[in-house]
């Protein structure tokens, strides 16, 4: 399971904050935009991939979660045709997750124990008359990492969900897999006949390279067709994910690097570099001698020289760059750690 990205982030939101006249304004606004552009993205916080399985009454949803989870998650019953009330299965013990679901209200939560980081949205049926449910469905979708859209061999060309639905989402395309279920009560000219129907009413839809999956989440007979492509489609999400993260890693860890690198903070230690810059307050050659032997630099020297002597200010200064290095160094741990889960992780 990925480990989770928020300790990292806090630990940058306070090298910011410790940095604020000690590193370069440019430096800390790049920190800054890095920190909230990562923290708007909530499914990156977490170690788990956030799937919703969206679609019409009647194409499945509910049968497909069950599964992917290899269990019964939900009632797939008659006294359930159609989902009114949307259900998330979720690992135990994931806050962010748990955090997420309630953000968009979805109150019905199974948990589980155990398995890769997994999370499913079974999506309130899209061709239902409550205009509710397609508010959830917008809602959702920037925060999941992927979505399954759910069509049966009956329904697939209901224009309700490609005209009035997909045709204004095409720019979430990326996380879309298209699926075509039931395909067990068709021969094997008929599902290609399907497909193909399929795949051309959603090129009409705006869809660039859309591809259909074919399977059968519960066949009369034996066990489900398909769902191990799908399986397989959702396991490349998670190293696509995994390789988002080394790269947001890095840019964390640079970050919070360059503020650092703006206050001097690895240059001397704190101990002898305080007590000599101390000693030289008041002296502006002497004091000049010591900044360029200790090699400061920047808004830090900016700050010290323009102290006029008063050891106070200088004291301050010094106090807070030493818990700047503090707070990146433990960056660099928090950082190494997450890497750590990632095959090839960042260094």
């Amino acid at each position: 399971m990925l480990r989770d990205l928020t300790p990292a982030l806090d630990l940058l939101d306070l090298a910011i904050a410790s940095s604020d006249g000690l590193a370069s304004d440019a430096d800390r606004d790049d920190a800054a935009t890095l920190a909230a552009a990562a923290r708007r993205r909530r499914d990156y916080l977490s170690g788990t991939i956030v799937v919703a399985i969206a679609g019409g009454t009647g194409s499945g949803k509910s049968s497909l979660l069950n599964a992917l989870a290899g269990r019964e998650v939900v009632s797939t019953s008659a006294l359930r045709p159609h989902t009114d009330e949307p259900l998330a299965w979720i690992p135990a013990n994931d806050p962010v997750i748990s955090s997420m679901m309630e953000a968009v209200g979805i109150e019905a939560i199974v948990e589980y124990d155990g398995g890769f980081g997994l999370a499913i949205v079974d999506l309130p049926d899209l061709d239902s008359v409550n205009h509710d449910h397609r508010s959830l469905v917008e809602e959702t979708l920037p925060l999941v990492d992927a979505v399954i859209w759910m069509f049966d061999p009956i329904k697939y060309h209901d224009p309700s969900i490609h005209g009035e639905f997909l045709a204004e989402m095409i720019e979430y395309e990326p996380v879309f897999i298209f699926a075509l279920n039931k395909i067990d009560l068709l021969d094997e000219a008929e599902a290609e006949a399907v497909e193909a129907h399929l795949g051309g009413i959603l090129k009409l839809d705006g869809f660039h390279d859309p591809e259909v999956i074919p399977f059968a989440a519960a066949p009369s007979r034996g066990e489900p067709i398909g769902v191990d492509k799908l399986k397989a489609l959702l396991e490349r999400v998670l190293v696509d994910k995994r390789a988002d993260r080394v790269k947001l890693v890095a840019d964390i860890l640079r970050a919070g690097r360059r503020l650092a690198s703006d206050a001097s903070v690895w240059t001397g230690t704190p101990d002898d570099a305080h007590e000599e810059i101390r000693g030289a307050a008041g002296e502006s050659a002497q004091l000049a001698g010591v900044l360029d032997r200790f090699e400061i630099e920047g808004p830090l020297r900016l700050e010290i020289e323009s102290s006029s002597g008063e050891t106070d200010s200088i004291d301050i200064a010094l106090k807070r760059r030493a818990e700047l290095a503090a707070t990146v160094a433990a960056l660099g741990v928090a950082c190494a750690e997450i890497a750590n889960d990632n095959p090839g992780g960042a260094t």
